[in-house]
Parts: C-alpha cells; sequence; structure tokens
C-alpha cells in the first residue's frame, strides 16, 4: 500500500475562492518560510488557466521592481498545478474596503498605487487586470500588484470583438477597449481606467456601475456615464473627482496618458490637503505627457461616413429590412476602421458583429472568408451555458431540416454543436443549388433575427471569390432575410467596371434589395493638422507646418500618414523634449528627406529597416496570409512561439504587426504585400510547400477538411519541389478532393447566374 507523500505546505488561512481556484496562505513546513499559493482546480479551471500560471510565473520572473509580488516556484500542491508566491504580510484591497475611505487615508494609498502601476510600465508590461483584489496591502501601507496571468509585455494588442465569455479580466473593472468592442488598440492606459474604477470604489464604497450580465458591462463601460464619486460621497473634494473623472474616460486619449502623470497630481492633491484641509483646483495632466509616440486611434474627417453606416444599422434593427452598405476607398484610407465604429450600437442592440477579410493570395479557396466568419461564431457558441446552447440547437435543427450536413460539411466545428448528420439525397445541380441557397438562408436566420441584428463585414471584396459574390447576391437580394447589415469594403482604384465584383454590384442594384455606398476620400489639411496636434499635444497652429508636411507627403491617406510618423520618430526627426515636455521636430531636415509616395515601396523601405531575423519571420507570415497562428508561424520557422515574438517586437512596436489572440497579423495587406515582394521566386515556392506540409501533418483529422483549401494552395504554390511520387499521389488525391468540394459551388454560380439574367 502506498502512502501518500506529506505536503510541503501547511495551509493558514484561505484568501479567495475563484471560479478556477484557491489563493492559499501557507507556511513552508521545511524552513517556516511564508508562501502565498495559487493552486488551480482541474474540476472548476479552464484548459488556458494553467497557461496563464505559467505566463504569470514567466512574467513575474523578469519583473525587476519591488512594487510586484513576486513568483518563487511553479510547483504542485495536492496534486495540482500551484503558483508559489511571495508573502510580504499583506492582504487585499478589496478587504479593507467597505464604507467610503476618507481623502487623509485615500490620497496616500492612491499614490503608491499609482507608483506600483507607473514603475510596471516603466519596465513595459501592461497588467490588464487592475483591481482591488490584485492591489497587495501591508500594514505600513506598502503597495505591491499581484496576478500577471493576462499581463501584456506588448505596447499595444488588438482585441476583436467576441463572446464576453471569452474576454480575459474582470468585465466590472475593465477599459471599453479591451472589451474588444471599442475598436480601439489596448495599451498602457486600459490600467489607468480600471485604476478609476478602483478609485471610484475605495472613495464612495460602490462600483460606478451595475449589471447583471456580461453584455450589460460591455454596455456600461461604452456607454454610460457614472455619477461623479463627490455625487455618491459628498465629502469628495472635487479636485479628486475630476482626477477620478479623467480617469474613467471612455476614449484613451481622454484619460491621464501616464501613470507618471497622475501621480504627479495626486501628490499635488496631498500636498494641498495636508496644508490647508481642502483641495483647489488646478489644471490636470500638466506633467502628463509620453516618452514615446503615442497616435491616437481616433477617426479624423468621417463624421459624415459614420453617420452613414451607423444610420444603416438603425434602419435594419428598426424595420428588418435587410441592407447592403458599400464602403470603397485607396488602400489604407480607412475602411476597415469606419466599419469597425459599429460595434458600440451592435453591444447596444446586443447584436452580433462577424467581419472577413478576401486574402489576395488565397482568392481560389470558394466561400473562404463567409466560411471564417461563421465558423468563429460557432465557436463561441458552443462555449454557452448548456441552457442557451439548447436553444440555438434546437433553433439550427429546426431551420436546416434533413440538409443540415450541406452546413456543417461548410463549418466543420457545427457538426460539435449538431451532432452527426446523415447524407443529404444526390439531386440534379440545378436542384441542389437551390436546396444550398434555402437552407444556408434558413441557417442565416437562425442568427439574425429582431432581438439579436446581425453585422456581416466582409473586407477587400475585390479579391472575393466567384462564389462568395454569388452567395452575397442571393442572401442580400432574398425576400427571407432579414436583420443583416451587410458590409462589403473594396479599393475603387483596383477594379474595373468589367471586375466580378461590380457585375455583381451592377447585377444587385437592379433589385429592390436597399444598397447605399460610403466612397472615402483621402483626409483634407484640416483633419490632419488636428491628427498631428493631438498626436504631439500641441495647439493646431503650432503644429499646422509639421502637418501640411505629412499631407504633402501622404497625400492624406491615414495609414500612410500614422506610418510616416512613426518613421519620424524612429529616425529621430521628431523627438521629445523631455524638459520642457514637449515634441520637437525640424521641417527642413524632413523636408529634405527623399520619402516615396508609393505605398509598397515605403512598406519595403521600412520592412528593410527591421533586424534581419524579423525580416525573415514576416516573409514566412506573408506566405501564410494576411493572418498566422502563433503556433504555425512558430512551426514553419523551427522555433519556439516566444522566440517568434521576440524577433517580431520591432515590427510589433512600429505598427506593422498586430498580435491578438494567438495570432499574428499584418496591420494592413500593403505590408504583407511588401513582405512578399521581398522573397525571391524560388524561396517563395520552398515556404508553400513547407507551410502546406506543416498545416497537412498538424491539423487535427475533424479539422482537415475545413482546411483543405488551405493545404491544396499552399502546396500548389510550391508544386515543383514536390519530387517524392508518394507525395505528389497525395497531393493529387487533395487536388481532386478539393475540386470535387469546387465542382458543387461552381454548378451554384452557374445556375445563380442564369437566375440572375432572367430577373
Amino acid at each position: 500500500m502506498t502512502t501518500k507523500s506529506p505536503s510541503p505546505y501547511t495551509i493558514a488561512e484561505t484568501l479567495h475562492e475563484g471560479s478556477g481556484g484557491l489563493l492559499l496562505r501557507a507556511v513552508r513546513t521545511t524552513d517556516g518560510r511564508p508562501a502565498i499559493l495559487k493552486v488551480l482546480d482541474p474540476r472548476r479551471s479552464r484548459p488556458d488557466d494553467i497557461d496563464r500560471l505559467k505566463h504569470e510565473y514567466a512574467i513575474g520572473k523578469v519583473l525587476d521592481f519591488r512594487s510586484a509580488v513576486r513568483p518563487v516556484a511553479l510547483e504542485t500542491y495536492d496534486g495540482q498545478p500551484a503558483l508559489v508566491m511571495e508573502d510580504f504580510g499583506g492582504e487585499s484591497l478589496d478587504r479593507l474596503l467597505g464604507a467610503p475611505m476618507g481623502t487623509e487615508r485615500f490620497l496616500p494609498l492612491a499614490i503608491r498605487i499609482a507608483t506600483a502601476i507607473a514603475d510596471l510600465h516603466r519596465q513595459g508590461v501592461i497588467h490588464r487586470d487592475i483591481k482591488p483584489q490584485n492591489i497587495i496591502v501591508d500594514p505600513t501601507g506598502e503597495v505591491k500588484l499581484a496576478d500577471f496571468g493576462i499581463a501584456s509585455r506588448l505596447p499595444r494588442e488588438h482585441t476583436p470583438p467576441q463572446s464576453p465569455r471569452h474576454i480575459a479580466g474582470s468585465l466590472p473593472f475593465m477599459s471599453p477597449e479591451q472589451t474588444g468592442w471599442m475598436n480601439r488598440a489596448v495599451d498602457s492606459r486600459t490600467d489607468l481606467y480600471s485604476l478609476g474604477v478602483t478609485f471610484y470604489q475605495m472613495l464612495t464604497g460602490k462600483l460606478p456601475f451595475d449589471a447583471h450580465d456580461a453584455l450589460e458591462w460591455i454596455h456600461a463601460h461604452i456607454a454610460r456615464a457614472p455619477p461623479l464619486p463627490s455625487e455618491i460621497v459628498p465629502g469628495v473634494p472635487e479636485g479628486i473627482a475630476r482626477i477620478v473623472t479623467k480617469l474613467l474616460a471612455k476614449m484613451a486619449e481622454d484619460r491621464y496618458q501616464s501613470a507618471r502623470g497622475l501621480v504627479h497630481d495626486l501628490e499635488r492633491c496631498l500636498e494641498q490637503w495636508r496644508a490647508r484641509g481642502q483641495i483647489a483646483l488646478f489644471p490636470l495632466g500638466e506633467r502628463d505627457l509620453l516618452d514615446r509616440l503615442q497616435i491616437p486611434q481616433k477617426l479624423y474627417g468621417r463624421q459624415e461616413d459614420i453617420a452613414l453606416l451607423l444610420g444603416a444599422f438603425d434602419r435594419v434593427v428598426a424595420t428588418g429590412t435587410p441592407e447592403l452598405l458599400l464602403v470603397s476607398g485607396y488602400s489604407g484610407i480607412g475602411k476597415s476602421s469606419l466599419v469597425h465604429e459599429l460595434h458600440k450600437p451592435i453591444v447596444q442592440e446586443r447584436g452580433i458583429f462577424l467581419s472577413g477579410k478576401f486574402d489576395q493570395y488565397t482568392r481560389d479557396i470558394p466561400y473562404a472568408t463567409i466560411v471564417q466568419s461563421f465558423t468563429a461564431l460557432v465557436r463561441d457558441l458552443l462555449t454557452e451555458a448548456e441552457e442557451r446552447l439548447e436553444g440555438t440547437r434546437r433553433a439550427l435543427r429546426e431551420a436546416l431540416g434533413a440538409n443540415g450536413k450541406l452546413i456543417v460539411d461548410m463549418i466543420p466545428p457545427l457538426g460539435l454543436l449538431l451532432g452527426e448528420q446523415p447524407p443529404v439525397p444526390e439531386l440534379p445541380p440545378a436542384e441542389a443549388e437551390r436546396r444550398f441557397r434555402r437552407v444556408f438562408r434558413g441557417f442565416l436566420g437562425v442568427f439574425a433575427r429582431r432581438e439579436q441584428p446581425l453585422a456581416l463585414f466582409l473586407d477587400d471584396l475585390q479579391w472575393a471569390d466567384a462564389g462568395s459574390l454569388h452567395l452575397i447576391e442571393d442572401i442580400i437580394t432574398d425576400a427571407d432575410t432579414r436583420y443583416l447589415l451587410l458590409i462589403g469594403a473594396y479599393r475603387d482604384n483596383e477594379v474595373t467596371p468589367s471586375h466580378p465584383v461590380m457585375l455583381a454590384l451592377e447585377r444587385i442594384r437592379k433589385t429592390p434589395a436597399v444598397v447605399d455606398s460610403a466612397v472615402l476620400s483621402p483626409l483634407h489639411l484640416e483633419h490632419v493638422v488636428q491628427l498631428v496636434a493631438d498626436t504631439v499635444h500641441a495647439d493646431p497652429e503650432s503644429a499646422r507646418p509639421l502637418a501640411a508636411l505629412v499631407h504633402d507627403k501622404t497625400g492624406g491617406n491615414p495609414f500612410f500618414v500614422i506610418q510616416f510618423l512613426r518613421t519620424l520618430e524612429r529616425e529621430r526627426l521628431l523627438t521629445l523634449d523631455q524638459a520642457r515636455l514637449a515634441w520637437r521636430w525640424d521641417t527642413a531636415r524632413i523636408q529634405a528627406k527623399g520619402y516615396t509616395d508609393n505605398v509598397v515601396d515605403f512598406m519595403v523601405r521600412k520592412l528593410g529597416a527591421l533586424p534581419a531575423r524579423a525580416q525573415d519571420v514576416l516573409k514566412t507570415a506573408a506566405c501564410i496570409g494576411g493572418e498566422a497562428r502563433a503556433s504555425l508561424l512558430a512551426l514553419a520557422q523551427q522555433e519556439s512561439e516566444e522566440e517568434i515574438l521576440l524577433e517580431l517586437w520591432d515590427a510589433i512596436q512600429e505598427g506593422l504587426v498586430e498580435y491578438r489572440q494567438n495570432t499574428y497579423a499584418f496591420a494592413h495587406d500593403r505590408v504583407q504585400q511588401a513582405a512578399y515582394l521581398l522573397l525571391s521566386e524560388a524561396r517563395r515556392s520552398e515556404l508553400h510547400v513547407r507551410i502546406g506540409r506543416l498545416l497537412l501533418a498538424h491539423t487535427p483529422p475533424e479539422e482537415q477538411e475545413a482546411r483543405l483549401f488551405d493545404v491544396v494552395t499552399q502546396l500548389n504554390a510550391g508544386a515543383a519541389l514536390i519530387t517524392d511520387r508518394e507525395e505528389q499521389t497525395r497531393v493529387a488525391e487533395l487536388n481532386l478532393r478539393a475540386a470535387r468540394k469546387a465542382k458543387a459551388a461552381a454548378a451554384y454560380r452557374r445556375k445563380l447566374a442564369h437566375d440572375m439574367r432572367c430577373r
């Protein structure tokens, strides 16, 4: 009989019991040293909790400041994964809250907390989960930050809209942009918003918002204004209330830009309070400026276009009549940024936002982008509670009937929800395509309904496959389609009247379908003046000479403007005067620089300035597509994901690459194009065949059908390098399977084209 070995720790108390595990205060039995244990509970923890535990340990080991709870080891306790941390005798701030905190107690504590966050940001780390539970205070008032499980070392991170169940962090304390529903990247200012919520609770004993579910929390942070702390507790000085209100600004540009600037204002308040027992109002943020260029994320010069977009969505919600909204303009003009302004009203209406982007190098994969959009939706569904999941399951079974296999074959994760589907009867091509259209419309109708309007955004229509274009026609022109706003964006400079997308749009316009359009032009000089003034924190007239030069060099193209400003900073033609806290530039030196007005040439030049290893990784990513899973990119490079992140660090900081949800995405397809052009033809073929082989080898069997066209596209691009007879046979078989899948799509397109001509 085996005996259980004694535990290396004696538990003193349970500090917190969460959904995924326990936080325990313990004593190590070998030497009596106190410790804090974060122990996962396998019955309740999620699969990614162990990854977060490892991440917290890794982040903590590289931090070099005393204001963080230091991790000691990653071990097991009672057979479960456990993170062992130092115990310096403090307790979490949430245990000290309840009654409103007086000014004389609040200010010194607030300064220590803000100073700890400033130290954290100085080391290039964003906490992303600031809340009282993660702020540890000891009896002397010393403050340390804890729980770095979702902390980030990226300067900015893009969070796409997603199910509230997937949002990392604590919703009551979460910044609007961290919810993913604000069309804004997450940077260090997200911690300052969360700190504002924490300060509000310290001063009033209450949170600034009440909510009953996740969507209500998201809507509150995005759209609701909290009452002033002084309205809840009249004794809160107005000066402190104004600081908290500034921290809680919806737009990051309107908050404090740095924790250091916040500390300066809090110390000024404390000095006045101790000297006079009151706080006179003063201008906030006088010493608040980052030491790096922070380009505002808001849109400039697009008010009319935003109104058009929101108006279309409001009509769809009010009437149920579907609409097609077309957004066109030159590459980099801001089409995608405009469309993502829909996030806020969609949250208000509890709707769904789906998006997909056609890829110039994989345009021969039928329906790929539409499938990608709905696959993401289905994967979100699979995380829902069983009660809600059962309702969706019933609705889908009713809508699809005996033809569910048609959609499951198209969107394989749907099979996990509906189970195995029986084969559908063979029909002549024309009847089969009519059946497919009817079934897909039924599938769509499950999600686009009165209580849940749906916005579907399809970007880069100029690269759409013929099948997707015909499916768009069918959806938007059918009388049964309801509560759908379909948005298509394309580059009008890359399409002619005979281009397939223009022919499809011409056919749609001849039907009763509601079609509207927004044609985006370059920014006017005044818009660039405002953007540059906000970036360098100067009044518009002072910034006008620089803005005029930027406008002249970029033609007012927003993407080009942003890249140009970052280049000026990197080449030290735009620098921060630390003594005066003001940005300086030399227009004569900038004017002398020989910048090209060709976007691709400019991107090639920026890529060429990156380290060689970063360029190598970006070339591989460009062959994969506009987005590349971190795991696949690491496989293709034969490196770890951590090494890939380090090698792409400069590209991320330059704004050329975005990192989101374990995926690297080019900030713009022009960047991808520039990286692809850096490769020789031989090297492209070599990379394509390597990627195809990796996809084939590492795709689970249940996902292989969904990734079939991806695999075939990559292998075909490097077919000349496949010389092994067995592998050639395997590739031929894969192409045959892909051809069979495409055959049905082709028959559908022919019949639909015939139907359209007969109307």
